[in-house]
């Protein structure tokens, strides 16, 4: 008979293991590849980071939120989805990430990677759950006359047909009367640059500083100089190329919104937004790519002075998060009002908010896809 110390249970199948282990947290799962050496193999294995991403995109896994002070410093700020379902006021704990490193701007988020770029100018890919940083070269591209240069537009995304991540740059400068643009992606996958020669809106202005991703196309609200009415352009990552897509028909009808109105895209469960003030209001656009499926999810605004700009970063779980120079709000469409957002331990009184974007944890390695050729 076998004593009472030998009767341990069987090791579970690796099957089982891999099962249990990506429906964990991304900061979790790096903590358990000290378990093992079996245990580290699995959770870096490729296959297994994508199992990963998958069922965080498909579970409604919750998102923090990356705000860039004016100090140039970053700060992750989870709000969980228990306190967006508050009738109050939110709070929400902020923590600095990068300390070392001073950002100039962000420029979009996916799959856990951020895009950005630091003071010095060179463009970042960074994790902020893993800590690794990625950076992305120079491209080659330079300009005539460097104080000719009247705005740079970014994006990034993730193509699946090719499975790399790209940054998406738009280039305008003027030399005397001559006005010029540049269209360049980076391949991470590549880890290079290129030029494209199909941008043919070189009559109009990009109002939005950063392309938002939905269905892997980013986009951004454009205007000719002359105040034509505006448009949006969607940049397809897995094509490269320029469309189209409709607007709501209120903002259709409008040229000018008025002094201190603005106009904004943003993204909200996996849809592209809408919004405008001057009544124009907040549209939703319930099948992409089908100009006559925008909603109107707001028809009396939603309570933010036209004075005061707001950034929409992002939808969470069905509420709209913005941001303003000193402070954050949630919107919620189906209550249709907004909460304030207390931040413990992240920006201080007296910095202002510049730019924000939202991302959950993941597994995702700029450095292992860039690494990968």
């Amino acid at each position: 008979m076998s004593s009472s110390g030998g009767n341990n249970p069987p090791p579970l199948p690796l099957d089982i293991i891999k099962a249990i282990l990506r429906l964990l947290p991304a900061k979790s799962l790096g903590r358990f590849k000290s378990v093992s050496k079996t245990w580290r193999s699995l959770i870096s294995d490729p296959q297994f980071i994508k199992t990963h991403l998958h069922h965080q995109n498909h579970h409604k896994t919750k998102k923090l939120i990356l705000l860039l002070t004016d100090d140039k410093s970053l700060h992750s700020v989870d709000i969980t989805h228990q306190s967006l379902n508050s009738n109050h006021d939110l709070s929400a704990i902020g923590n600095r990430i990068f300390p070392s490193t001073r950002i100039q701007w962000t420029m979009g988020s996916c799959n856990g990677i951020v895009s950005s770029e630091d003071e010095n100018g060179t463009v970042l890919l960074m994790n902020p759950t893993t800590k690794e940083l990625w950076k992305v070269p120079p491209s080659r591209f330079t300009f005539p006359d460097p104080d000719s240069v009247i705005f740079l537009k970014h994006g990034f995304g993730y193509d699946s047909s090719t499975d790399d991540y790209k940054i998406v740059t738009i280039w305008f400068w003027k030399t005397g009367r001559k006005s010029s643009y540049k269209v360049s992606v980076y391949s991470l996958r590549n880890n290079s640059w290129k030029e494209l020669r199909n941008y043919v809106y070189d009559n109009v202005i990009t109002i939005q500083f950063t392309g938002v991703l939905v269905n892997q196309n980013l986009h951004w609200l454009m205007r000719s100089p002359n105040g034509d009415p505006l448009m949006i352009v969607a940049f397809r990552l897995g094509n490269e190329d320029f469309k189209e897509i409709k607007l709501p028909p209120d903002a259709a009808s409008v040229e000018k919104v008025g002094i201190g109105g603005y106009e904004e895209l943003f993204s909200v469960g996996g849809k592209l937004g809408f919004f405008g003030t001057g009544g124009l209001g907040l549209w939703v656009m319930e099948e992409y790519g089908v100009g006559e499926s925008w909603t109107k999810v707001c028809t009396d605004g939603i309570g933010i002075n036209p004075f005061e700009h707001f950034s929409f970063i992002e939808g969470i779980n069905g509420d709209i998060v913005l941001h303003g120079e000193d402070r954050v709000v949630v919107y919620n469409l189906d209550e249709r009002r907004r909460r304030n957002v207390r931040i413990q331990g992240g920006p201080t009184a007296g910095i202002g908010i510049d730019m924000g974007v939202t991302y959950f944890e993941s597994l995702e390695s700029p450095v292992k896809y860039a690494s990968r050729n």
